[in-house]
């Protein structure tokens, strides 16, 4: 699996020098370590149960940006001989995942989705499809003045590990609530004495998505009176059939053991997200020339029976598919954002487009690219993303440095895309007030630069 790249753009202290060590001259305090830590996404879907089909896999990537203070600029740390940031999906534990029928099925079916994939490391913990596993260590990327950790298995957690504040999710199966918000331990070191620097904890978002239960009474319309996983993908397969060239993707055994499944979308569908360039197929069957991300929203926004029958509204109802089961992927800062005459809360279509608009402008022929996703810039044409762009995937805010000597990621003051700072979740914000005193995006100048303002304003980016 290719390494997934989303980065981001700006705000917060000075010129970080990008150097691996030494503080720089002229001192004008003692010296201490910071670390800020965020999520690529500010929600990774994934699926419940993997022994049918599967849209996405269990998949996170954290990135981290170290600096030393105590002089008026401060040094970023990326010299991987002379640090070590570790991490620690506190939730997810091999204990916890090896009592998790969801997860259990994901490693009795990896293997079929993802020919040659083990989910478990030669050590026996989990691990996902990069081999990075629930814990360990982050690399260090120097170039880009980041550490980071790509395809961390996280899953959301129904265990005594998580609270029963923290299981906010609803299972649409009807299983128990679970904990989409989990907490990465992110912690730097001296690697020559393992003496702890500096340490944060970052959320690590994982949620299911509204597909399974909307789906569940489209087999009861079909004659399904308490209908399981596996009516409702024989239902899937059967409307396939119809509107996809006669493929019914229900009675498609890629496995060979004469039982239909496990589908892997994307097989056929080229989705990005996944790491691919090209849809690898299944033998004997056509690729098709439409990608993942088109088919299913143009289906859904366009189908006169899901209009009719289910939400005449789902150009917009972004929560019919995505995390909203109490889960609330978008709860950024814009969520309570007004603008405009009169005042509105920003929503997703606000800048992405409703389905209908996305599909006439075609952006889902290119998933993922910076080319078809929403910029910062559109409105805050005063800043916006900042100098140096990274490319890849996920857009320009995500992938897009700032800050003077432009080594700043953007979510390393602003937060993760979708939990802008301040976020409507208190564990986004911990790491912000831990830093300055304020949930807002990191403007004390202090923060970074010792002696320098205390008072909080809006850092050039």
């Amino acid at each position: 699996m290719k390494k997934r790249i989303a980065v981001s753009c700006l705000a917060a202290a000075s010129a970080m020098l990008l150097a691996g060590g030494a503080a720089n001259a002229g001192k004008s305090g003692p010296i201490s370590y910071k670390v800020v830590a965020t999520n690529d996404l500010g929600m990774h879907c994934v699926c419940m149960g993997f022994d049918t089909f599967v849209l996405l896999p269990p998949f996170n990537t954290l990135r981290a940006q170290a600096w030393q203070t105590g002089a008026a600029d401060p040094v970023i740390l990326t010299d991987a001989t002379k640090y070590t940031i570790t991490y620690d999906i506190v939730q997810n534990t091999e204990a916890s995942l090896a009592a998790d029928p969801y997860y259990q099925s994901w490693v009795t079916n990896a293997p079929k989705l993802f020919p040659g994939f083990n989910p478990k490391a030669a050590n026996g913990n989990y691990q996902g499809l990069t081999g990075s596993q629930l814990r360990g260590n982050m690399t260090a990327n120097a170039t880009q003045g980041m550490w980071e950790v790509v395809g961390v298995p996280a899953y959301p957690d129904m265990s005594s590990n998580s609270t029963t504040a923290q299981k906010i999710m609803t299972d649409p199966l009807g299983g128990p609530n679970r904990n989409p918000y989990l907490t990465a331990s992110v912690k730097l070191y001296d690697k020559t004495t393992n003496t702890l620097l500096a340490s944060t904890t970052t959320v690590v978002p994982a949620a299911f998505g509204g597909c399974c239960g909307c789906h569940l009474n489209v087999a009861k319309s079909y004659g399904y009176a308490n209908p399981t996983p596996r009516d409702s993908f024989n239902v899937m397969g059967m409307l396939h059939a119809q509107n996809s060239s006669h493929i019914n993707i229900a009675t498609i055994d890629p496995d060979g053991d004469g039982i239909a499944g496990p589908i892997r979308c994307s097989q056929c569908h080229l989705d990005p997200a996944m790491g691919e360039s090209v849809a690898p197929g299944y033998p004997g069957y056509p690729v098709s020339q439409y990608t993942f991300s088109d088919v299913l929203h143009r289906w859904h926004a366009q189908n006169s029976v899901v209009l009719t029958n289910y939400d005449p509204n789902i150009a917009k109802d972004c929560y019919q598919c995505h995390p909203g089961n109490n889960a609330n992927c978008y709860r950024g800062a814009h969520t309570t954002h007004t603008t405009g005459t009169p005042a509105h809360n920003i929503w997703c279509t606000d800048c992405h487009g409703d389905l209908n608009q996305r599909i006439a402008q075609g952006q889902m022929l290119q998933p993922w690219s910076d080319t078809t996703l929403p910029k910062c810039g559109t409105c805050h044409t005063a800043t916006g993303e900042g100098g140096g762009y990274i490319g890849g995937l996920f857009g320009k805010y995500l992938n897009s440095h700032g800050h003077r000597n432009d080594k700043i990621l953007c979510s390393t003051c602003h937060g993760e895309p979708h939990a802008l700072n301040p976020s409507t979740l208190a564990a986004d914000n911990a790491e912000n007030i831990a830093l300055q005193g304020l949930a807002n995006p990191i403007g004390v100048c202090d923060t970074c630069h010792t002696g320098k303002s205390t008072s909080y304003g809006k850092p050039p980016h």
